[in-house]
């Protein structure tokens, strides 16, 4: 069957309807572990016997694996064969051949779910993607890409509620703006922000006070204060950055990374190219919602001017990485002159 959605495999968990083969992966690897997690606690129960619930993981005997593969259930309605984050990369040929044999034999009774929670194959990815494949003509196949911010709002709202909390829209946007896309770390911060919080709201302040910034934020943060053109607060963001004892070159490179990022969405907006099509040409995945951000942030700088800030931090990457010289005052160097770019060429 065709790629089948998270709707589709809770329908099938409810109405205990398995396929022999399940193959489950994506970016978003809260969905992957989650959902792998409830599809083998439904297949196997949740006291296993271990007779008829066998695992694997990373480093994988194919022969061990094939032969779990045809163990008869006992006592049991199914036998589940769990594969998590297997090292296809490992493999020869033979091996990834024997590999594609164990998930192309449909064993009555066992039901084979191979899980990527974290591991991606780049070698092997063929063999990977043939799996995933044959999991879609014999079996279920299902990648859990990155979801759209109204469902990372829906679920950041709906943990709040499930501790009796409320949390606003704006609050919402602020704590996505610290976290980014990461439903993990999303997850564990309102779990935080509901303990702290004694009232019935979490408030916009508590997300200031209580949650850290990630690197990115903070720096696009401080690219933000520079399109603006506002030296006070750039260099004020600058040093916070290394009393934080950031690096140089770390800070360099993330920089680097938003002015992409708006070059990217001017001269996407110049030619009439949509931003879902910008987002997946360039693989944005989880980050495609700091293509708005510096849209906004970058909406009053002239393309040339970006495309001059574009120069200068490549010759400042050349310069950090050929010329031994005191690499705070580099930043600074450049922070100064990106501000006079921006300056001079409002749009």
């Amino acid at each position: 069957m065709p790629l089948i959605t998270k709707e589709e495999l809770n329908s099938q968990i409810k109405e205990r309807r398995f396929a022999p083969i399940y193959v489950i992966c994506g970016s978003e690897q809260m969905y992957v572990s989650g959902y792998t997690r409830k599809l083998a606690e439904a297949v196997a129960g949740k006291n296993p016997s271990e007779f008829n619930f066998h695992t694997f993981g990373g480093s994988v005997d194919l022969d061990t694996l094939a032969a779990a593969v045809e163990v008869v259930p006992f006592m049991s309605e199914y036998n589940c064969v769990l594969v998590t984050d297997i090292f296809i990369d490992e493999y020869n040929s033979d091996d990834a051949a024997k590999l594609k044999a164990i998930c192309k034999r449909a064993v009555p009774g066992t039901v084979l779910i191979i899980s990527m929670p974290s591991y991606v194959p780049k070698k092997n990815a063929s063999v990977f993607e043939s799996i995933f494949k044959r999991a879609q003509k014999d079996g279920c196949a299902i990648r859990f890409e990155a979801p759209q911010r109204k469902d990372i709002e829906k679920n950041i709202a709906k943990w709040a509620n499930s501790r009796g909390k409320l949390i606003r829209q704006n609050t919402v946007s602020r704590l996505i703006a610290f976290c980014g896309t990461d439903l993990y770390r999303l997850k564990n911060e309102v779990e935080k922000l509901c303990a702290y919080t004694k009232g019935e709201e979490i408030s916009y302040e508590a997300v200031d006070l209580l949650v850290a910034p990630t690197l990115e934020t903070k720096i696009f943060a401080l690219s933000d204060a520079v399109l603006a053109g506002r030296g006070d607060l750039a260099f004020n963001t600058l040093d916070r950055l290394f009393s934080q004892k950031e690096e140089p070159v770390v800070i360099l490179y993330v920089l680097s990374i938003a002015f992409v990022d708006a070059y990217r969405v001017r001269v996407a907006d110049e030619s009439g190219v949509k931003q879902s099509v910008l987002s997946e040409d360039f693989s944005y995945g989880k980050r495609s919602f700091v293509l708005n951000n510096t849209r906004t942030a970058a909406k009053f700088v002239s393309t040339e001017a970006l495309r001059k800030c574009l120069s200068v931090l490549a010759e400042a990457d050349l310069k950090m990485k050929s010329v031994s010289m005191n690499e705070r005052l580099l930043i600074e160097q450049l922070i100064a002159r990106i501000l006079m770019i921006a300056k001079e060429g409002k749009a």
